[in-house]
């Protein structure tokens, strides 16, 4: 199945060292979980990092125990000014919640996956405001799953300012909070704007295309004046391609067949100017 996505329009294209370092929003101890079985996950800690130019943020669980299917992990806000709460199930009862980015998997990074509120929760309707539009990426090394998206498809205001827990377990049922009792809190605020700016169709210097794509994305320039320096990033800032428009060329042909399906972010540096492009690939 094809990896789940994450819609991003701007991303500070130069490697994942661009991004804020990991603050940790909370700790839990170990084999705490209500069922105490190696099926459900067991949660020890929830950081985040938030990059204020893509205005994208990421929410890292560590676990004691890895699971490749049948896990969930539910990032749970209590956002200000989000609209009602409602208090959380688990063993933090006493945490207020009106946003879930929800990951419950079936195998891989499938399964149901999205933002709702705290009526679609308690409706079962999981994927309210937004479905699909999480980037989820595990590592078994380090024993953390991470799951990334735009900070305004959780609540679209200038500023983000909630506290948050996490709940982890299997994909049908919570097991383990993170942490059981408190909560961490964020304040997140987009960059002033630097110049970096999003390409899009209607651009008048630059068009990429076609968006989605099967593998081939091409990238045409109304002016070729300069050489310009085009880079590929994956959703989680890894390089998979990087190449030159000589001066006079005013069409280039990037082929992303022998990558996974997912959102890829073409950057095109281009004098003075960073432009990218979020792009599709099926």
């Amino acid at each position: 199945m094809k990896k789940l996505l994450l819609l991003l329009t701007i991303f500070s294209a130069t490697s994942m060292a661009s991004f804020a370092q990991w603050t940790t929003l909370a700790s839990d101890g170990t084999g705490d979980g209500s069922h105490g079985s190696p099926g459900f996950l067991d949660g020890t800690k929830l950081e985040y990092r938030y990059d204020d130019k893509s205005d994208s943020v990421w929410f890292r669980v560590t676990v004691t125990n890895m699971l490749n299917a049948n896990y969930g992990i539910n990032i749970i806000m209590n956002v200000n000014g989000a609209g009602s709460t409602a208090n959380w199930f688990g063993s933090n009862t006493s945490f207020k919640y009106n946003r879930i980015i929800t990951a419950w998997i079936t195998s891989g990074t499938s399964g149901t996956v999205g933002i709702t509120d705290a009526a679609g929760f308690g409706a079962g309707n999981y994927t309210k405001l937004g479905k699909d539009n999480i980037s989820i990426s595990m590592d078994a090394t380090a024993k953390t799953y991470t799951l990334g998206l735009k900070r305004t498809d959780i609540y679209n205001d200038t500023v983000l300012n909630a506290t948050v827990i996490a709940g982890v377990g299997s994909n049908q049922f919570w097991d383990d909070d993170v942490p059981n009792s408190g909560s961490g809190s964020v304040n997140l605020k987009p960059a002033p704007s630097t110049g970096l700016h999003s390409v899009n169709l209607n651009d008048d210097s630059f068009i990429i295309y076609p968006n989605p794509t099967s593998g081939t994305i091409n990238i045409n320039r109304v002016t070729a004046e300069n050489t310009a320096s085009v880079y590929v990033y994956n959703s989680i800032g890894q390089q998979v391609y990087s190449n030159e428009i000589k001066k006079g060329n005013q069409k280039h042909a990037i082929d992303l067949s022998s990558q996974s399906a997912g959102l890829y972010f073409i950057s095109v540096k281009n004098g003075g100017n960073n432009l990218t492009q979020s792009v599709m690939l099926k």
